[in-house]
Order: C-alpha cells, then structure tokens, then sequence
C-alpha cells in the first residue's frame, strides 16, 4: 500500500489546469485565476478628503478660533476646479478630491458656520498637514500585484478588481464530470427495490460534492455488472467529461469489471492501494487525454475517498495554486484510538467552543454518522490522540 500523500502526489502530477476563459467579475466568484494580474492604476486615483468637511491648508488653523473664506464646494463624483490661496476653503464630501493648495480637512463638526455670511466659517480645532486625507495610491500602486495565477477568488477579491475599473478575469475552466455508479444490485432512489438490491446513493452525493469542489456535473449513470452495458456508459462519459469518477466494480473481484472494460477501450488504468481507512481501493486511468477516478462503492469509503483526493484532483484542473483540501484546527473533547495498521479518517463533529467529538459509530457502512459529520479528523495508525489535543479537521 502507498501513503495519502504519494497517492496524491502521483495523481496531481498526472493532471494539469483545463483551459482558460474570460468570464465576467459578476461570475467569477469561485473560480482559479489564469493569469497574474497587476493593477492598471493607482487606488485611490487621486488625493480625496476621508470624511464631510472643509478643505484647508492646516497652517491657517495653527492658531483657533480660525476664521476662513469659503471659496467652493465639491461633492464626490465631481472635479474639483479651486486652487486654495491663504485663508481660505472648500466644502468637501466624503470621497471628494482635494483642491489644489490643500492639505488637510476639517471635520464640519469642528466647524462654526453663521447663515448670515455664508462665505464665510470659523475653525474651532486646528489639524496636522495631510489629516483626514486619503492619498493617491495608499492603498495600491500602479503595476503592483493585485491577484496571483492560482488564486481562488472571493468578494473580497472581485472588490478589489471591480474598484481598478476591470469587467473581466482569465479564469480556468470548470471541469465537466461524469458519474457512473457500478453494481448489479443497486436500484434508482424512487424505485421499487428487488430481493437483494440496495439504493443507489453515490451519484447523488458525488454530484454535490463534485459541485462544492467547483466542477459541473454533466453525466450521472448507474450500470448494472455487464460488459457492453458499461462500455456504453464509458464511451458516453468519456464523450461529454473532462474527467469520469466511477464508483464500485474496480477491485479484482469477479464482478469488478471497471478495469478490463476500461483497457478493451484502449485506457490505462492503474489500481492503487492507499494506505487509509476507509477507502483503501482507489484507481486512476486515462483514456483520450482524459482521466478516470475510481472509487470503492461504499458510501462512506467514496466520501472520504472523494474528500481527500477527488477534491484535490479537481482543484488542480481548476489551475488552484492549494489543492490541499481545506481544513480548521479544533480540539480533542475525547480521546481517539486507532489500532490499525492504516490511518483512520475519523467522521466528527465540532461544536460552537471547537471541540470535536467522533459523530457516531465509524464502521464504513453507517450513513447516519456520515450524515451527522462536518469534518474528518487524521487519526495515525495504531496510536491514541489524547483528549485535549489540537488537531486539523479536513473540511468539504
């Protein structure tokens, strides 16, 4: 058996970001930058006042009460067109630029103005050069970085780059992927089920988890064990799909037929035996320049398997700079004890103070804990993780 992170190191080297496409500020949230992008201009473009007040030059205010002239006004949005000369000011706004001659804005509360000479106001605080002024190009400066290639942008980032005046990004393509489920005895949700036949669950939680990984569902299939029938549903796939995820029927048993289908099509596959619990079996093949995942088909083995790799197999197509899967520290609030040989990927729950909890029986067959999860925790083969103890919970 090979290690997670061989596992994951082989696979990433297998795959490289999709192609580019632009696509608008308004849609690129979530997605990975292509390219590199510098700012075009400065941030702010130009010296504004930071609040309501008056433009001044602060050495006419050394000295208070200050009376000054009131030569102007200009609001946000506007240009202004005034040169301050000694003793005099401009009412400004919020975001206004500053006249020529000014350094400084008084706050209107510090402010005396009589409506009985309205060009005139009187200072009753002094201000320090550049006080209540914001700078052209504090914030940013021209050229500098303003998102790297790789990076998965936020609203956070789309402010920045829609306060630079752009509409568009480069961004990776999202990955198309398709499903199929394998196994003679798995029966559509909505059905009536035959003696031995169970739902069929993967391909619903596969889809979603696909969606949150940032990839597109295209193609969701569920194959009974036969040959053409799922040589059909792989030709299909592989036909509208970026990158095909099976589930169950590629192990060596005598119904696990993922494998020689596969290769009769001209794929190669490789069978990887990852040293983690569950979800020991895991495959990956290409065919036609496109790759297949293959999962166990036990619900909880897929979920923890699709966790740990198919998350970062995702991310790597969408060009992310991290394909590690997200995670958060909390803490022990009992102990956890894994006697195997293989690393246990405990399914928890965390509380509102951080403490994590197993969340339920961990038996690879039991949905409900699965369902009452919100995070996995690494627990190392055969040793105990002391309650109290600090440790990373992977995220979905």
């Amino acid at each position: 058996m090979q290690s997670l992170e061989a596992t994951r190191e082989r696979l990433l080297s297998a795959l490289a970001p999709l192609s580019a496409e632009r696509v608008s500020l308004a849609a690129a949230d979530g997605r990975f930058l292509a390219l590199e992008i510098r700012s075009p201009r400065e941030l702010p473009p130009f010296d504004n006042s930071s609040m309501d007040g008056y433009a001044v030059r602060a050495a006419d205010t050394a000295k208070v009460p200050a009376p000054l002239r009131l030569v102007g006004r200009t609001a946000a949005g506007e240009a202004s067109g005034h040169t301050l000369a000694a003793g005099e000011c401009v009412r400004v706004f919020t975001g206004a630029p500053l006249p020529a001659g000014a350094d400084a804005v008084v706050m209107q509360e510090d402010v005396e103005a009589d409506p009985a000479t309205p060009d005139r106001i009187r200072v009753r605080e002094g201000v320090k050069p550049w006080e209540n002024v914001r700078f052209r190009g504090e914030d940013v400066a021209r050229d500098s970085v303003l998102a790297s290639a790789g990076t998965r942008l936020g609203p956070q980032h789309l402010a920045l780059l829609g306060a630079m005046g752009l509409a568009e990004v480069a961004v990776h393509r999202r990955p198309r992927v398709a499903l199929l489920a394998n196994g003679s005895e798995l029966c559509p949700s909505g059905t009536e089920l035959a003696d031995g036949q169970i739902f069929e669950s993967n391909t619903a939680m596969l889809a979603a988890m696909v969606r949150r990984f940032g990839g597109e569902p295209v193609f969701s299939r569920c194959v009974a064990d036969d040959e053409d029938l799922l040589r059909e549903a792989l030709v299909e796939a592989f036909a509208v799909a970026d990158l095909v995820i099976t589930v169950g029927g590629a192990s060596v048993g005598d119904h696990d037929l993922v494998k020689p289908v596969f290769t009769a099509l001209g794929g190669q596959l490789d069978l990887w035996r990852v040293a983690l619990k569950p979800g020991k079996p895991f495959c990956f093949g290409r065919l036609d320049g496109k790759c297949l995942l293959g999962l166990p088909g036990n619900p909880v083995s897929a979920f923890v398997t699709a966790v740990l790799l198919v998350q970062s197999a995702l991310l790597r197509l969408q060009g992310a700079a991290d394909c590690e899967p997200p995670a958060k520290l909390g803490i022990l609030a009992v102990p956890f004890a894994n006697p195997d040989r293989r690393r246990h990927f405990v399914r928890v729950v965390t509380d509102a103070e951080g403490k994590v909890r197993p969340a339920g029986p961990q038996a690879s067959h039991r949905l409900g804990s699965l369902a009452a999860a919100d995070g996995l925790v690494d627990v190392p083969p055969e040793s105990v993780l002391a309650e109290g103890c600090w440790v990373r919970v992977l995220r979905w």
